[in-house]
């Protein structure tokens, strides 16, 4: 499918290792996607196809492709890295090679929904980021954001793929915190993936730091069995714990209103 180039690339690549997981099959992915469908509800915002929507930072798509096969609606899908567009497959909207920061008037205002997730704690400035997004949403429109929470489990996996940060909602408050916007919701998931987290830290301080691709393997590739687990342990939390006190990652929906 052709890319419409709107900016210069950058090579921003993430670990091969980690792309090559990162399926809609894998537990985690699975686990954001359900879980952004209760945020979406509990904000009473309805994907339809009457709607522009943009998929910030989509690396290969995966979010991208279970919205769409969910409501049957076409997703513009940005990446400042031609090379991850590249990898995108059953592609419905468009394929879009751009940096947010060049602010392109064309595109000012345009969009009814904006997904940024797992983004942001790759980025250096990531308020500026935030306020550059904000530009090409529509007013009443919505921004949903996702990160990986709690600092404190913070480890060599993260930087191997390139985090900077953890957040928690104190953090994530003080960057979307911003004047003529409203926040809807702001919840933790992942309760019952604490331990990972805990588990994955200790278990790699016996590896070398720059070591990227072993780390990645030992800290998020699983077999079936294992992603079979994990997603037992998914149903399990979101049907008897909806929005835990804390967790593995952090879901915030924010409203522009001018």
């Amino acid at each position: 499918m052709r890319i419409l180039k709107l900016s210069s690339t950058k090579n921003t690549r993430m670990n091969k290792n980690w792309i090559a997981s990162s399926s809609i099959e894998n537990f985690w992915m699975s686990w954001r996607f359900k879980f952004l469908l209760s945020i979406l509800k509990k904000a009473k915002i309805i994907i339809n196809n009457k709607k522009k929507i943009m998929d910030l930072g989509c690396g290969n798509g995966v979010l991208s492709n279970q919205i769409e096969n969910y409501r049957n609606v076409k997703i513009d899908r940005v990446d400042s890295d031609i090379n991850s567009l590249r990898d995108n497959q059953k592609v419905k909207g468009k394929l879009i090679c751009y940096n947010i920061e060049e602010k392109n008037k064309k595109i000012r205002s345009y969009y009814n929904i904006i997904f940024l997730f797992d983004v942001i704690e790759h980025i250096k400035n990531d308020k500026k980021f935030i306020l550059n997004t904000l530009f090409h949403i529509k007013k009443n429109g919505y921004l949903i954001v996702n990160v990986p929470s709690l600092e404190f489990f913070f480890s060599k996996y993260d930087t191997a793929v390139g985090h900077l940060r953890r957040y928690d909602k104190k953090k994530l408050f003080s960057i979307l915190d911003i004047k003529n916007t409203k926040i809807i919701a702001m919840n933790y998931w992942g309760f019952c993936l604490i331990p990972v987290l805990a588990l994955r830290k200790i278990l790699l301080k016996f590896y070398i730091k720059k070591d990227f691709n072993t780390i990645v393997n030992i800290g998020w590739k699983t077999n079936s069995f294992t992603n079979i687990i994990l997603k037992i342990l998914m149903y399990i939390e979101l049907k008897i714990m909806k929005y835990p006190l804390i967790g593995s990652s952090l879901m915030m929906v924010v409203q522009k209103k001018n």
